[in-house]
């Protein structure tokens, strides 16, 4: 059977209706086809109701037509290898998935995609929700039809090849160091628009890594690269890693988790911030615990 790819060119699929849609991907016939527009007409009901009453579609099958057309990547369940925190892929017209976009817009805005292409999230402690933001916020970018790197530089504690079933025996650590080739190291995704550089072997020394200038170099070619660089850290208690990060980056978003991070936890971070000089675009407020998340 035919499986219509979330890679496939939305240019193909949009203009099609949802029938045609399901057709091309092997999820209905046309003897279906007709048999659901007969419903749909005599009880005057849209399409996807129809065929989910006649038994020939699922709720999942309606929605994933649905994302298609209306070009938001979805994957139904039992095919989906992502993890569940990418709720922007599994559930695109979810009420949470808005706050994603409204993230989005906020940081067009502010000039992401245009002067500022690389974006490091930060956090003052652990579990707070970086990658989690990262993760789904590249997605919403993706969307857009932006050319999108999600890189992960927490070379201590990554999660970003976790969220994404992706191998990490190479990544950012082995660019910096030359080990690897560009082709090598960063990973085409099943999403349009969207590629991954995990943060690849950990190195003995990742400050100092991060400090190198072929670090800073690195950014600046994926800045030319890419519309935009989504950057996952790692947290800024306990070592100056996210802070080097941050510096070289055209700005920052700080998450913080409610309930967790503490005032006085987040005054620090934006004092260090402001006083590196670091453009500070928003914060982003995350009320999606880790247990909630998985």
């Amino acid at each position: 059977m035919h499986k219509l790819k979330l890679s496939e060119r939305t240019e193909e699929i949009q203009g099609m209706n949802i029938g045609d849609i399901l057709i091309r991907a092997g999820r209905m016939t046309v003897t279906d086809l007709n048999r659901t527009v007969a419903l749909q007409e005599k009880e005057n009901i849209l399409f996807g109701e129809a065929a989910v009453a006649l038994g020939i579609l699922t709720e999942d099958d309606v929605r994933w037509a649905l994302a298609c057309q209306y070009s938001f990547p979805c994957i139904n369940a039992d095919e989906c290898t992502l993890s569940r925190e990418v709720m922007v892929v599994h559930d695109p017209f979810g009420p949470q998935v808005e706050s994603f976009r409204s993230i989005r817009s906020g940081l067009i805005f502010s000039g992401a995609g245009n002067i500022i292409r690389s974006i490091a999230l930060v956090s003052a402690g652990e579990g707070e929700g970086k990658s989690f933001i990262a993760a789904n916020l590249a997605v919403v970018f993706a969307q857009l039809g932006s050319r999108t790197l999600l890189m992960d530089l927490n070379f201590r504690a990554p999660r970003v090849h976790d969220i994404f079933q992706l191998k990490n025996n190479t990544g950012a650590s082995s660019l910096i160091i030359k080990r690897a080739l560009h082709e090598q190291a960063v990973q085409n995704t099943s999403l349009d628009s969207l590629d991954i550089l995990t943060s690849g072997p950990k190195p003995p020394n990742p400050l100092e890594l991060l400090s190198w200038p072929d670090t800073r170099d690195l950014i600046k070619s994926f800045r030319v690269q890419y519309d935009i660089v989504i950057i996952d850290t790692p947290r800024f208690s306990g070592s100056a890693d996210a802070m080097v990060i941050a510096t070289i980056c055209d700005g920052t978003l700080p998450v913080l988790l409610k309930g967790k991070t503490s005032q006085s936890a987040f005054g620090r971070l934006k004092t260090q911030l402001d006083n590196a000089g670091v453009k500070i675009l928003g914060a982003v407020m995350n009320e999606k615990g880790l247990k909630a998340r998985g």
